[in-house]
Parts: structure tokens; C-alpha cells; sequence
């Protein structure tokens, strides 16, 4: 297998279907920018898992996502999952066609189709740290990696709902946002058991965001100090809070000066352990089981392409 040839993975569903509608643009840039390629489209849920897995096998270190957070995650998870090669060898990248792409953000990847394609050619890259979670899936334990944030709480209902919107053909933006407001007026805190590092807590919890990366939510900036390469987990804790308050301040989810609210607390961590049974928790952007869970982070052992101008900074 010749090394510089990418194996495209490409999601037709993803972003309510704009991964079929951009397929043959997306060809025709990768083809411009004299990049070459192999392409395989995924049909179903998980099937991203297993073509990264085969496509490692076959001998390709290159990978690159046409897709939203979702097949990245499938396609990290296959990357990490493998037992070909360590996964640090493994180039690993998007060409943002999701409903939020937030894990791009982190790292400064272009939004535009050109523009995500052009970084390719000469691509500046760094190791970024992952995260394992332990979880229930209808009574059997599963295990499964996450890239960018994870949630139980508010957080994994509203992400919940917006799936089952998402299902039904309905997603993007003011899907989102409307899912949120429906679920802020039925949701009720619950009492959640939780230990940071072994330090053991007990409250009433609105929502606890575990980030390796910053965003999540369609641009949310939910984990403002996150750094992806610190090999620490950056956690926010936010306690009970009146509704009226959660209206007000909703405008600071998206530049994260919400931290600062005297409900919300923030904390670095290697192991976070939700013990309280039966929450739902997502992992970037899916929902994937539930509690009693486990979260822990595995420092640089995903080799990403990142914008060779993007300066990370520790807070935005």
C-alpha cells in the first residue's frame, strides 16, 4: 500500500444528507489539490468502525472523514480499537459535512469543503489525547472512545431528543436549540453520586460535561479551558439552577463565560465515575447507554491534522 493515498470515508446521511449532496465537490477538490484517494461510503450506524479497521488492515495510515462528529467518532473509535498498528501512526482528518462539526473547531480545521481539503497536502498535525467510557447498554457493560465531549445530564437528555429528531430526517441548528427549550421545561435535577478523581460528591446535578476538546452543541463553548493534549480531563459541573436563570444566561454557552455562574463549577481530572444507575450519557453528540459509568483519558494517542495557522490557546 503506497502511503500517500488517503482512504476517504464518507458518511451520505450525515448533516441531514449533505454528505451525498457535497460527494461529487468533494471528489472534485480532493482531485484539484492532487490528492489521491480511496473512498468508501457507509450505509449504517457503526459501519465506520469497521472500514477503518479493514482500511488499517489493508495497510492504509491515512484517514480522512467526510462526515460530522459522529463518524469521526466511529472512525477514531476504529482507530483505536485496532490492533494493526499503535494508533499514534494513523492520520486522522475531516472534511467537515456533520450538522455542528464541533470537534473541528478545537483545532482551527476550515469549515468550507476547499478550504479542509487544501490543509491536506502538506497537513501540520499533532497527537491529541482520548478518552475511554464504561458504560451500561441495556444491562452489559460496553466500552467506548470519544474525541471531543461527553455528558450526562441536561446535556445527554437535550442530545437525546435531538437524535430522535435527527432520526426522523430533522436536525441542524434551531433543531437543536429547540429540543433544549423543550427539555429545560420538563427536566427535573437528579441526585447523582459522582467521584472526581476518587474524591467522592453527592448533589442534586444539572449537567456534568467531561472535555477533552472545547465544543459541543452546534459551537457551545461548554469546556472553555479543554486542551486536548494536557492529558487531563476538563470537567464542568453545573448544580441546580432556576430556569429562568438557564434563559438568561443561554447567550453564554457560546463564548463559555456561563463557568462563571455561581452554580457552575470547573475541575481537571484523569478518571471521572458517575455512580448513580440509569442516566443517559452521550459521547460526542450520540447517545450511546447509560450510567453507572466510568470516564477516563489516554494521553496523544490520536495522530490528528490540524490548520498549520490555528494558535491553541489554553481559554478563549
Amino acid at each position: 500500500m503506497e502511503q500517500d493515498i488517503w482512504y476517504l470515508i464518507l458518511n451520505p446521511k450525515a448533516g441531514g444528507g449533505k454528505g451525498a449532496k457535497l460527494e461529487n465537490k468533494i471528489y472534485q477538490q480532493l482531485k484539484a489539490a492532487g490528492i489521491r484517494f480511496e473512498v468508501f461510503n457507509t450505509n449504517y450506524a457503526g459501519e465506520a468502525i469497521i472500514a477503518t479497521r479493514n482500511a488499517i488492515q489493508d495497510g492504509y495510515k491515512k484517514i480522512v472523514v467526510a462526515g460530522g462528529d459522529g463518524t469521526l467518532n466511529e472512525v477514531a473509535n476504529g482507530i483505536l480499537s485496532q490492533e494493526f498498528y499503535p494508533s499514534k501512526e494513523i492520520l486522522f482528518a475531516q472534511i467537515p459535512v456533520g450538522t455542528g462539526n464541533d470537534w473541528r473547531r478545537t483545532w482551527g480545521i476550515p469549515k468550507g469543503i476547499k478550504e479542509s481539503i487544501s490543509i491536506l497536502r502538506n497537513p501540520e498535525s499533532t497527537l491529541q489525547d482520548v478518552a475511554k467510557i464504561t458504560f451500561q447498554n441495556e444491562g452489559i457493560e460496553e466500552s467506548k472512545w470519544f474525541i471531543n465531549i461527553a455528558g450526562c445530564g441536561f446535556d445527554a437528555e437535550v442530545t437525546l431528543a435531538a437524535n430522535q429528531k435527527k432520526a426522523k430526517g430533522q436536525s441542524g441548528f434551531f433543531t437543536y436549540i429547540s429540543q433544549l427549550i423543550k427539555t429545560l421545561k420538563q427536566y427535573k435535577e437528579p441526585r447523582m453520586n459522582f467521584e472526581i478523581d476518587s474524591k467522592k460528591s453527592e448533589d442534586d446535578i444539572f449537567a456534568i460535561l467531561a472535555g477533552v476538546c472545547k465544543f459541543a452543541g452546534n459551537s457551545m463553548l461548554l469546556v472553555p479551558d479543554a486542551d486536548p493534549r494536557d492529558g487531563f480531563f476538563h470537567l464542568t459541573i453545573a448544580k441546580k439552577i432556576k430556569r429562568t436563570k438557564v434563559i438568561r444566561n443561554l447567550h453564554r454557552l457560546f463564548n463559555g463565560s456561563f463557568v462563571n455562574l455561581e452554580e457552575v463549577s470547573v475541575h481537571e481530572c484523569k478518571r471521572l465515575q458517575i455512580n448513580t444507575a440509569g442516566l443517559h450519557i452521550q459521547a460526542d453528540g450520540e447517545s450511546i447507554g447509560e450510567t453507572p459509568a466510568m470516564f477516563e483519558i489516554f494521553e496523544k494517542k490520536l495522530h490528528v491534522v490540524i490548520h498549520a495557522d490555528h494558535v491553541f490557546k489554553k481559554s478563549n
